[in-house]
């Protein structure tokens, strides 16, 4: 199946097109089409994150069709609470909505629905999508689009490191330094993601900055605040695990039980678009 790209899809990540087309197909399928070469740009592979120009062709070895846009999900009375509970701030074009903790943002592997697909029917908008992921077990604030103008300009702004985000996180231990930041190098193997050193093949680099709000000598814990200065997976989880403060009630790279993962997006700050939204810390993070 060959794709010829339109100017709406100009500047689109390869991997979120292919997400699109294919809707049905599950994203590490999709990562490995495009990793061993049955998805080419060009007649040429390409990595997920290429960014696809106005006339590219789109290669696709699949075996089957592009599925058809799916139905909007029928929502139940609470999905439609849930729904518009989560919405922050919107306007014509951008919607910042509050994810809860343990919803997929996506479909797909075991799930019905994700958070998008939640928002897409109650909006009655089969082109909004976020623009930002987290993970299914962390909560709060992700940015969304609500047509693909905008959701090119958002991705071009985290391109150019022009969105602000901030992360409330509760750690075992208590933390010395008042603030700090940790610069690594991040690469994922198979379930997880490791840390190494610089020049690492395949490894990314991945800069957060962190900020004591609070320490709870007697719980052994200390609240603080995140500012992330690149976007790799897990990356807040692996530098702190790393640095032997993990965070609680993340299971994957801690020991730590709790309710939630205690890992909170709490505020977003977009410049070219005079935006800047703040949630405050969830009660499940109160510590006695």
């Amino acid at each position: 199946m060959e794709l010829i790209i339109s100017p709406d899809f100009h500047g689109v990540r390869l991997d979120r097109f292919i997400r699109k087309k294919y809707r049905e197909t599950a994203l590490s399928e999709i990562y490995r089409l495009i990793r061993t070469g049955r998805v080419r740009v060009n007649r040429k592979k390409k990595k997920p994150d290429y960014r696809l120009q106005e006339n590219d062709v789109v290669r696709v070895d699949i075996g089957t069709l592009p599925s058809s846009p799916r139905k909007r999900i029928p929502l139940s009375p609470e999905q439609r609470r849930q729904a518009a509970a989560s919405i922050v701030y919107e306007d014509n074009n951008i919607g910042l909505c509050n994810k809860p903790p343990g919803l997929a943002m996506h479909r797909g592997s075991g799930h019905e629905y994700g958070f998008v697909e939640l928002l897409q029917a109650y909006m009655k908008n089969p082109q909004f999508t976020f623009v930002n992921r987290i993970d299914k077990a962390t909560s709060g604030l992700v940015i969304g689009a609500k047509n693909l103008m905008t959701a090119r300009k958002l991705s071009e702004l985290f391109r150019q490191q022009a969105i602000e985000k901030y992360y409330a996180i509760l750690v075992a231990g208590v933390v010395d330094q008042d603030s700090f930041t940790i610069t690594s190098y991040l690469k994922k193997e198979d379930e997880r993601v490791q840390e190494y050193t610089e020049g690492h093949q395949g490894a990314k680099k991945a800069v957060s900055s962190f900020s004591v709000l609070r320490r709870y000598p007697k719980r052994n814990a200390t609240l603080l605040e995140a500012r992330l200065l690149t976007g790799r997976t897990h990356q807040l989880r692996v530098q702190l695990a790393g640095r032997n403060h993990p965070i609680i009630g993340d299971m994957k790279y801690g020991n730590r039980r709790a309710r939630n993962m205690l890992l909170f997006s709490r505020r977003v700050v977009i410049p070219a678009f005079n935006l800047d939204v703040s949630l405050p810390v969830p009660d499940y993070f109160k510590v006695a």
